[in-house]
């Protein structure tokens, strides 16, 4: 019998966003309910229109819509005696005006060229901008530079990416707003850019990251603790590091809108940490959400995956930021 196709993928989906080390059961504390979270945090729907535009672009596939292929800026960024570059796309609207901008944080290296994720962005008015802080996969050393202890001070480069970001779309004395974003790796920097470094980004949307670093991985299987011991450290060995690096450390500080998505197939995060997060700062009155998807793992990469989590985002800084929520469809 003839095998169905297997389902599509986006630009840049990882070969193995089906394998088991990333699909799976999020981490449920014992005590806690798995349903309660679930009801506590219910999946919801994004807007029907955004998320029908965003449909098309995505399938345009960079043909007719490609804004994102224009040449990039690069910045060079100081902090201390490490340089690292922060590579950006503006939108045609933002080349004379200040416009908000949003840092988007990963494990990768930048690359110029077109990508359907700043496309989103750049045709809702948003300057794109990702920069390669230590820990981005640019070089091996440069990948290895954030590791184990190495982290806490190499964070400090999303605090000096703030200030180069604000200081160059400062137009006429108007700085812009700044947003942070990021997956997995770089939701774990959303939300320590949010916390430990709160007031340096106005708005913050972390998907799929960890809350608390030392919680996790006391609980997480052996084999994804043992790989991962270089990186973030060994809670038998390291609690003080894995704690120095963790958002929950910093929960109090936060000051700005603060969004977080979880899936509820994703093995590589915790949904009871995320609750304990996420109360904490709903008992200081704080703008947080939480929204847990119970179909999403730890890739979402399929074009209906995206489509929901993108148009979220876009939802989440448009009105934090107090902009109409309008998508340019034009070449």
């Amino acid at each position: 019998m003839a095998q169905p196709p297997a389902p599509l993928r986006v630009l840049g989906a990882h070969a193995d966003a089906d394998s088991p080390r990333v699909v799976g059961a999020a981490l449920v504390h014992e005590g806690s309910s798995r349903q309660a979270l679930l009801r506590r945090y219910p999946r919801r729907e994004p807007a029907p229109a955004l998320a029908s535009t965003l449909a098309a672009i995505l399938a345009d596939s960079g043909q007719r819509l490609r804004w994102s292929a224009a040449p990039v800026e690069e910045l060079a960024c100081d902090n201390g005696d490490v340089t690292f570059r922060i590579q950006v796309r503006v939108p045609p609207s933002c080349l004379e005006r200040t416009c908000p901008v949003l840092a988007y944080y990963s494990g990768g290296c930048p690359h110029p060229g077109y990508h359907w994720r700043p496309e989103f962005f750049l045709r809702a008015g948003f300057i794109y901008a990702e920069p390669a802080i230590r820990g981005a996969r640019c070089t091996e050393a440069w990948a290895r530079a954030d590791d184990g202890p190495l982290r806490e001070v190499a964070a400090t480069d999303l605090e000096a990416s703030s200030r180069c970001l604000r200081t160059r779309f400062t137009r006429e004395g108007a700085p812009p707003k700044l947003g942070i974003l990021g997956w997995s790796y770089g939701g774990n920097q959303t939300l320590v850019g949010m916390t430990r470094f709160a007031g340096h980004y106005d708005a913050g949307f972390a998907l799929a990251a960890k809350t608390d670093l030392h919680a996790f991985f006391s609980q997480a299987p052996p084999e994804l603790r043992r790989a991962r011991a270089s990186e973030y450290g060994d809670p038998a060995t390291d609690a003080e590091q894995l704690h120095a690096n963790s958002p929950i450390t910093y929960v109090e500080r936060v000051k700005a809108p603060l969004a977080l998505m979880l899936g509820d197939r994703d093995p590589k995060v915790s949904l009871s940490d995320a609750d304990v997060f996420v109360r904490a700062l709903q008992a200081r009155g704080q703008d947080v959400s939480l929204m847990i998807v119970p179909e999403h793992a730890h890739l979402t990469e399929r074009p209906e995956e995206v489509v929901f989590q993108h148009a979220h985002v876009l939802q989440f800084f448009t009105t934090k930021f107090g902009m109409p929520l309008s998508v340019d469809t034009r070449p």
